[in-house]
């Protein structure tokens, strides 16, 4: 009987340890298989722990974060659930990703792009913010792979669907403008997307420059933090700016200097701060929902100053925007 007892406990440890001889990657490319994406998820970044400079378990990472993305919203439809997902994975996309990464890459953003274009807005800002995410998607899948034929023709697409009309609603926003001075913003929304499906179009620059002038002191209620810049001055040493931040949100905003980021045409970044060389310098401070605060937002001068928007940023993520002429 002892012997059976033996014979048993050793198979028991046989098994045991030929379970323990599957690694993490391994079992994360099972789990991958299976489409259980968070298990996998789980596997490859225990993995990670001892592999940290991994490409290619990087792009597994990435790729799986995607893939999860992507069932989440054929089961539920929530884009906010498939954009969380894509913005994880594109955290482990690493610095040089091979061909087929850019690929993936470029094929899940021409997956959010088609998914913004299926959403039913509630409101003509939404409508609007849907538009914009469509566009802004298809764009990043062709930056990250310019030879993406889906992608070339999505946008052929989008501009052979929208161009004229989006130059005929910029325009007739413009002139509407006279009575009702926020369609200043709506002729700019509309004749900048005319101008991402024909940048050589005249007439749009001109009338685009001429709305983003009108529309500076404007506040856009269509933004969870709209901002309005009432004046702006230079030195050597900064761009400034006044700018007036009005708080949307249902909760109370923290606003501060360091909030803004003044956003070049070349896609550099500067960061804003305050500076004693100008009056009223904007001071940090809570504001509740419906409530506004204003203040000059300095920022340091270097190389090319030429300007394409002013952003407010919490966490990461742009909560309103100006955008300059």
């Amino acid at each position: 009987m002892t012997r059976y007892l033996f014979v048993a406990a050793l198979l028991l440890i046989i098994t045991g340890l030929s379970g323990c001889g599957k690694g993490p990657i391994e079992s994360g490319d099972e789990a991958f298989q299976r489409q259980n994406y968070s298990e996998a998820i789980k596997y490859y970044l225990e993995a990670a722990k001892e592999l940290k400079n991994d490409d290619m378990l990087k792009e597994k990472i990435a790729t799986t974060y995607f893939q999860e993305g992507e069932l989440f919203y054929e089961k539920r439809h929530v884009i906010k659930a498939f954009e969380a997902r894509v913005r994880m994975g594109m955290q482990y996309v690493p610095e040089n990703p091979s061909t087929t990464m850019k690929r993936t890459v470029s094929n899940v953003y021409l997956k959010l792009a088609q998914a913004y274009r299926n959403a039913r807005p509630e409101n003509p800002y939404q409508q609007r913010k849907y538009f914009d995410q469509a566009l802004k998607n298809i764009e990043k899948s062709l930056t990250h792979d310019s030879t993406n034929s889906a992608a070339v023709e999505a946008l052929n697409q989008f501009r052979e669907e929208h161009f004229q009309s989006l130059l005929e609603k910029g325009m007739a926003s413009y002139k509407k403008a006279a009575r009702d001075p926020l369609q200043y913003i709506a002729a700019d929304h509309y004749l900048t997307n005319a101008l991402k499906l024909d940048p050589e179009n005249a007439e749009a620059k001109r009338y685009r420059t001429l709305a983003r002038k009108k529309s500076l002191n404007l506040l856009d209620p269509g933004m969870d933090v709209p901002i309005a810049v009432t004046d702006q001055m230079k030195n050597e040493e900064y761009t400034a700016f006044l700018v007036v931040t009005y708080n949307l949100l249902p909760e109370p905003l923290y606003v501060s200097a360091g909030h803004f980021v003044l956003v070049k045409e070349n896609g550099e970044e500067v960061y804003g701060k305050t500076s004693g060389m100008f009056s009223t310098p904007l001071e940090g401070k809570t504001i509740a929902n419906g409530s506004e605060t204003a203040g000059v937002v300095a920022f340091p001068s270097s190389g090319n100053n030429t300007f394409a928007r002013l952003e407010f940023r919490k966490d990461g993520e742009v909560l309103g925007y100006k955008n300059l002429p």
